[in-house]
């Protein structure tokens, strides 16, 4: 399972962005996650998307069961740096099947 948050964020503050979400990654990776990255869309400044990869649903599930009040608290600082009209995008993708080699 693959799951991306999409932010738009200030370009002027990416520094502070980038450093609060390598306590993201932290956060992540101790609830069990597989993979975790951070990426910058290059035709959109500011657009910056976190991915985090599980390795089923059930763990995925399991993931966000694990939740304390500091990833709580960990979301709302990342919060603030969004500047959308909207709530950050999340997408959730399950791999179907693999491409042959």
């Amino acid at each position: 399972v693959e799951m991306t948050i999409e932010y738009c964020i200030d370009p002027e503050r990416a520094d502070e962005f980038r450093a609060l979400m390598q306590e993201s990654r932290r956060s992540r990776l101790r609830q069990g996650a597989l993979a975790w990255e951070l990426v910058r869309d290059t035709g959109h400044s500011g657009r910056y998307v976190e991915r985090i990869v599980d390795e089923s649903w059930n763990e995925h599930l399991r993931r966000l069961g694990r939740i304390t009040a500091s990833d709580v608290a960990l979301r709302e600082r990342k919060l603030t740096f969004h500047i959308g009209a909207a709530a950050p995008v999340v997408r959730r993708f399950v791999v179907e099947s693999a491409l042959p080699a």
